[in-house]
């Protein structure tokens, strides 16, 4: 006879699994989201098991096999395609470290496979190119980064784990990074630099208004059209995250200077649909400035994000209510800009 046992998910959602053993190998299987399902999915897996229909040996999957099952599996959850790719590159990071160790069997793998994976990707350099093909300096990943992996790494293995294609899962111990509050802050134009920018941009004048007043990701507002606008409210799905921005509220300023692309029709910017133009368009503004400076500084466009951002806490914006506006998923996130706030501009705020 076989037991049931329920789990609740970090999203708060209760999860009903069967207890069995079959030749002496225990076996875990989710039964469904009810206990009144769990129990007649637990009894027709009995039934299984009386008459031979229940295989109990395990399936053998290669590592490259479980990645591609892992991504079908998290594409049916809703996120987008460029995440589940993206999440597919992060795991077969350490994939190819395995190799490179002479392990490439999934049940080969052990926790010291993940901590010295962990150790090296901490110590890496990375680097980024800026304008003109130049390289900027030498820094290690960041603490978010490092624990984006993490997640990535236990959320697969766990999900191996569940198939049954390992024993164990060699990133079930291992913790998350705790993070570095000490960072620097990331720049944002002054009011005069915001001037010279907008006198010299051009075509693009109403795609950097659009980005300074709405705080909105590049890679959000390019693919934008005009059914994302209602009125005064706007919606949003959020490429990074797939999460949706619902009735988010556009100032009167904002809508009169883009009232006549919506009322074109298409994508709010037909003229920055191409990789060539949004090169153009980053190079225009870090061309207003010292190459050095631009690599010092990372100087780009979510630049006016960071600029939407301290100009909101400045003029006194709740964090809380900031967050909603930017899409970020935690306070925690938001409250790195309330940290850069000048102290000088804060004091006006105190009576």
């Amino acid at each position: 006879m076989g037991t049931i046992s329920s789990k609740i998910t970090k999203k708060g959602i209760l999860h009903y699994y069967g207890n069995l053993t079959v030749n002496g190998k225990r076996i875990n299987r989710f039964l469904g989201l009810s206990r009144p399902t769990a129990i007649m999915a637990l009894k027709q897996l009995e039934f299984d098991m009386r008459f031979g229909d229940l295989v109990p040996k395990p399936e053998v999957v290669s590592y490259r096999d479980a990645i591609r099952k892992f991504q079908i599996h998290v594409e049916l959850t809703g996120i987008t395609y460029e995440q589940v790719k993206y999440i597919g590159v992060r795991i077969k990071r350490f994939q190819a470290y395995c190799k490179q160790q002479g392990v490439e069997e999934l049940d080969q793998i052990t926790a010291d496979h993940s901590q010295g994976y962990l150790a090296r990707r901490k110590m890496e350099k990375v680097t980024k190119t800026y304008n003109y093909g130049k390289e900027g300096k030498w820094k290690h990943p960041a603490t978010s980064t490092i624990n984006r992996e993490i997640g990535f790494q236990k959320r697969f293995f766990r999900f191996c784990s569940d198939n049954g294609w390992i024993k164990r899962n060699p990133w079930a111990l291992i913790s998350r990074v705790k993070n570095d509050n000490n960072r620097e802050p990331r720049y944002s134009f002054t009011e005069e630099e915001l001037k010279r920018i907008l006198e010299r941009s051009g075509k693009f004048y109403d795609f950097y208004f659009f980005l300074l007043h709405t705080g909105l990701r590049p890679t959000d507002t390019f693919v934008l059209s005009s059914e994302s606008f209602e009125g005064n409210m706007m919606t949003v799905r959020q490429r990074k995250t797939g999460e949706w921005l619902q009735n988010i509220p556009v100032s009167e300023e904002v809508l009169s200077t883009i009232d006549h692309r919506i009322a074109a029709g298409g994508f709010l910017f037909p003229e920055l649909q191409s990789d060539r133009q949004r090169r153009y368009a980053r190079r225009l503004v870090q061309g207003l400035f010292e190459p050095e400076f631009v690599r010092k500084n990372n100087i780009n466009l979510h630049t006016f994000r960071h600029t939407y951002a301290r100009r909101m806490l400045n003029k006194g914006m709740p964090k809380e209510v900031l967050q909603t506006f930017l899409g970020h998923r935690s306070v925690r996130t938001t409250e790195i800009y309330a940290n850069w706030v000048n102290s000088v501009e804060l004091s006006k705020w105190v009576t």
